[in-house]
């Protein structure tokens, strides 16, 4: 095959991947077993039951905002809208970033240290939210005071049994800092912030700088396939972390062996449709013809 027949398979075997691997998210968002947005599944919370009731439903939210842009990644590639399909996927790395956050500290950091970076995460984020919607009306002082109100709530929907006696380590958590946890997270996050929601494109340049004027072009085809093999790539590592998250109260280690078994076919995959897609490649293609 020619290089650019194998560019056009790249990106069409990563749009395949991508499917596959949101109807993962949707299967684990189903075990996890959470109905309605924020509020509706706060209600059902049962922590006396399940005292690990926060971390699913938190978990479940933010699977179910991935898997929701996810699916507007698919319809932007079927357009070869790149400039959309950028703005879907940069929501779909904070929710990536944040259960991988979360989770990490739960499960395999753990104790007090694990509860108070997750407490000093949460609280930040939502100094964030508050700063943002009521336009700084809310100062340090009256979240601090909040915080300390909050702190024993909190706790018990992670599952603690105890508190933080110590201040947030930070005030409020910016959008970039949701991504710190994905490989190379805040480069393509500064990347896709940069280019394609600042209104810094160069509308005249390449696709992958925001330019809009080309289309179908060898080019253009590579870069759906690198950032759709990007993103097909943490979206598969949020679902294993969030296959980790108890449900009832204990992990359900089908369901993380399946997780699992799904990233080393992505990985194994998408490698593939990259080596062969790579000038190497085609190069060592045509040194073997006669």
């Amino acid at each position: 095959m020619t290089l650019v027949s194998e560019i056009t398979r790249y990106r069409a075997g990563m749009a395949d991947l991508v499917a596959k691997t949101v109807a993962m998210t949707r299967d684990i968002e189903r075990l996890l077993d959470v109905t309605g947005g924020w509020e509706e599944a706060t209600a059902q919370i049962d922590l006396n039951a399940n005292p690990t009731d926060g971390l699913r439903i938190e978990c479940a939210v933010l699977l179910r905002k991935a898997r929701l842009h996810t699916v507007a990644v698919q319809h932007a590639n079927k357009a070869s809208n790149l400039h959309s399909l950028a703005v879907q996927m940069r929501p779909v790395l904070e929710c990536a970033g944040q259960v991988v956050f979360i989770m990490h500290n739960s499960i395999f950091v753990g104790g007090e240290h694990g509860l108070n970076s997750i407490l000093d995460y949460e609280d930040a984020n939502a100094f964030r939210y508050i700063i943002g919607a009521t336009k700084g009306d809310v100062g340090i002082k009256e979240f601090q005071e909040m915080i300390s109100s909050a702190d024993a709530k909190a706790a018990a929907l992670v599952g603690a049994p105890r508190i933080r006696t110590a201040k947030p380590k930070r005030r409020s958590l910016r959008q970039a800092d949701k991504v710190a946890m994905l490989a190379n997270g805040n480069s393509w996050y500064d990347q896709l912030s940069e280019h394609f929601y600042h209104g810094q494109a160069d509308l005249k340049g390449p696709s992958w700088q925001g330019g809009v004027l080309s289309m179908n072009t060898v080019q253009d085809e590579v870069t759906f396939a690198v950032v759709m093999d990007y993103l097909v790539n943490q979206v598969i590592i949020m679902n294993a972390y969030a296959a980790l998250c108890p449900v009832a109260g204990d992990v359900q280690r089908g369901w993380v062996e399946a997780a699992l078994a799904h990233v080393r076919e992505v990985r194994e995959a998408s490698r593939a449709f990259r080596n062969a897609a790579s000038p190497e490649s085609s190069s060592g293609r045509d040194k073997a013809e006669p």
